[in-house]
Order: structure tokens, then sequence, then C-alpha cells
């Protein structure tokens, strides 16, 4: 299995640098076409002016994203030069509430989004990863700062809960697992009272095995309060290069307000990670 579609967003000049040259080496690597889309986005806040100006402060928000998306398509176009692979360009100016009905729209089509790793410095990643997993029904891949994309036959961590999260993002995530060399099925403090608790991921091992992939059961106790800590750790101590987990097991809504293991792995992976849902 491949991936034959990959896309990538980009709402800024800055801050794009990893996301894009992630979807450019994977998308080489699996002879796959990349999309790209430029969205530049309008936040439009008139609620606080004076009756009258909102149509001006309007116009001149448009404006400006607009100008920035030209920015955007030139340096996308410059970027390109020499890059041997199919890809296409999109692009578009939005309304911040109209963001999410759009990627929707567009990404539907993709076999996997490539995005920053959302909570560094673009204000719109969290909206865009969200877009992706909810909207579009999309796996993303997000790097974080100064990473690049996971080499073939590197090792991969993945979170396993026996959840239908978790099962999403191991199906979504199987090209790259098949290329890597092992996958660490990663158990952290299975219930006792489990439909497998006789032999915890071993069914998800004849999975990965009948596609084709290596892979090793880790049962991990639940050492510290966030799970998102105890996947990074291990995924430092055998040296993986992208973790696998599902995503938003909670509502957003109570991640956002209490945290949870998606949004703690989101804040703190110093490594590319793949959620799906």
């Amino acid at each position: 299995m491949v991936y034959k579609i990959i896309s990538t967003v980009l709402t800024e000049s800055a801050g794009t640098k990893e996301g894009l040259d992630a979807a450019i080496a994977l998308a080489q690597r699996m002879d796959a076409h990349l999309e790209i889309f430029v969205v530049t986005i309008c936040h439009s806040e008139t609620h606080s002016h004076f009756m009258g100006t909102q149509a001006l402060t309007i116009e001149r928000q448009t404006r400006d994203a607009m100008a920035e998306r030209e920015r955007l398509n030139l340096w996308i176009n410059d970027r390109m030069q020499g890059e041997i692979l199919r890809w296409g360009m999109q692009s578009a100016t939005v309304q911040g509430p109209a963001l999410t009905a759009y990627l929707a729209r567009k990404l539907r089509f993709s076999d996997l989004v490539v995005l920053p790793r959302p909570y560094q410095d673009d204000p719109d990643a969290a909206s865009l990863v969200e877009a992706c997993l909810f909207a579009a029904e999309r796996p993303v891949l997000m790097i974080p700062k100064g990473c690049r994309a996971p080499d073939a036959g590197g090792h991969i961590l993945m979170g396993w809960n026996d959840g239908a999260e978790a099962l999403a993002a191991a199906r979504a995530a199987l090209p790259l697992l098949q290329q890597s060399d092992v996958t660490d099925i990663c158990i952290i403090d299975p219930p006792s009272h489990a439909a497998d608790r006789s032999d915890p991921g071993g069914a998800m091992a004849q999975y990965l095995m009948r596609h084709g992939t290596r892979s090793e059961v880790a049962v991990l106790a639940r050492t510290e309060p966030q799970v998102g800590d105890i996947l990074l750790r291990r995924a430092r101590e055998v040296g993986a290069e992208l973790i696998v987990s599902g995503a938003y097991g909670h509502s957003r809504l109570r991640e956002a307000v209490f945290g949870g293991a998606t949004r703690n792995l989101l804040e703190r992976a110093d490594r590319p990670i793949l959620m799906s849902r």
C-alpha cells in the first residue's frame, strides 16, 4: 500500500517549511501526487467598530489576506522549481468561519494531509488539524519544527488502546508502517477486564503482520499522569521516528478545557505524529 494523493495546507509564509518539505519528501518516495492548498484567512472582527466602518474593515483585512496569498503563491512556485514529482496548487482567501467547510470539500479525496505541528507559531494550525480530522475526515501527519518526514526503514511507535480512533490511525498509517523496520505497539496500563487481557495487542500485531509489517508489543505501566508523556518517553527510548495515535477519544471541548492525550501530544511532540479518528 502507498499514499497516492498527499495534500498540504499553507496559511502563511512563516512556519510552513517543515510541513511542505515533508509532504514533498513523502510524495517523491511514494510516487504520489502532491496537492498544495494555499489558504489565507480573513479574521474579520467587526463587532467592536462604529456603525458604517465594518465594510471598510472587512475590505482592508480581505485585501491584506489576498496580498499574503499572492506572496505565498510566488514563494511556492519558487520552492517547487527543480522538484521531480507530480504536483498542483490551489489558492483561496476565506473568511474565518468558512475555513472548515472549504477544507472539508478540498481535502476529502486526499489519502494523507501533512501539516506543521500545531501549538507552535501559527495560530491557525490547530484549526487546520481539527478541520482535517473532523470535517474532511482525513488522517493528518504533523511535523514539529526542525523535523522532517520519517524515513523508510525506521522505527515507529503506535499508541494502542483497543479503541476505534487508534484502529483508524493504524489503518491510515499502513503505508508508513509497511516501510518501517519495526512497529512498537505501545499499550499503557490495559484494563484487567479487557476482552484481550490474556494477550493485549495480539490481534493488532497479527493485523499488522498480515499487512507485511514487523511489530513488537510493549505493555507499560502508567507512571505519569499524561498518556502523551509516556508515549513520548517510550519513543525516545526506542528511537522512534514517528508516533501513530488515535485522535480525540473525548470531545474537543473537553480536551480544550481539561486537556487530554491528544492535546498533550500535539503540544509536546518532538517528532512527527500521525493522527486519525
